[in-house]
């Protein structure tokens, strides 16, 4: 699908890419032992031949390289997250008869807006937009999303020993037929009213959550 949207990227470029209209579309150098890749695509162009895209980048260390892009494989292609969301919903043309529906953060209900130009430029109606549910998402106490990738690269603040486990569930304190069991009550109170899932839980509250032993709950 990403290949089948490359042809009308002039049309969807700003929704993938407000700031520069410049969609972050990589390919990694297939030197041995290099893999690397041009963030903001400067050098990075495409030619298509039907169905086939051809992917030229320059390496800083090896110099031009190509991956030829077809949908049964080919090269590997990395996307941007905003270009690989609007993959992602693209190939929900690809049953038309089933009905999708996206689960997202909730991080993401602003973002969907440019998701949803990009899907109208590539072609879709109003109608084939899959339908959404944002769902509540873990945050920190200043109140920023919790990045699993900004606090194991030592950029974000580190969660609290007791916590780990939101991290690695390996690090849970009990059995794992116990955490699957808190998982589930916590999971259930969450889709048991509009009140808990249309929100936001921070680490302590959700921790607390998961500590909860009966039934009853009250979220405010």
């Amino acid at each position: 699908m990403a290949a089948a949207l490359l042809p009308r990227l002039e049309a969807a470029r700003w929704w993938l890419a407000p700031p520069t209209g410049t969609p972050h579309l990589r390919v990694p150098c297939p030197a041995v032992g290099c893999g690397w890749a041009e963030k903001h695509a400067e050098r990075t162009r495409v030619a298509f031949s039907g169905q086939q895209a051809t992917v030229s980048a320059v390496c800083l260390h090896h110099g031009p390289y190509e991956s030829v892009i077809r949908p049964d494989g080919g090269g590997y292609l990395d996307l941007s997250t905003l270009y690989r969301n609007v993959v992602k919903e693209l190939t929900t043309q690809l049953s038309p008869d089933t009905l999708s529906v996206m689960v997202k953060g909730a991080d993401w209900m602003s973002g969907t807006q440019l998701v949803n130009g990009a899907l109208l430029a590539a072609g879709l109606t109003q109608g084939q937009i899959p339908a959404r549910i944002f769902g509540p998402q873990i945050v920190t106490l200043t109140g920023a999303k919790l990045s699993k990738s900004l606090i194991r690269a030592n950029q974000a603040e580190p969660l609290a020993d007791e916590d780990a486990w939101m991290l690695d569930t390996r690090k849970w304190p009990g059995s794992a037929d116990a955490y699957a069991a808190r998982l589930l009550h916590a999971n259930t109170v969450l889709l048991s009213h509009p009140r808990h899932f249309f929100r936001d839980y921070s680490t302590e509250e959700f921790a607390r959550l998961m500590d909860t032993k009966t039934r009853s709950y009250s979220a405010t």
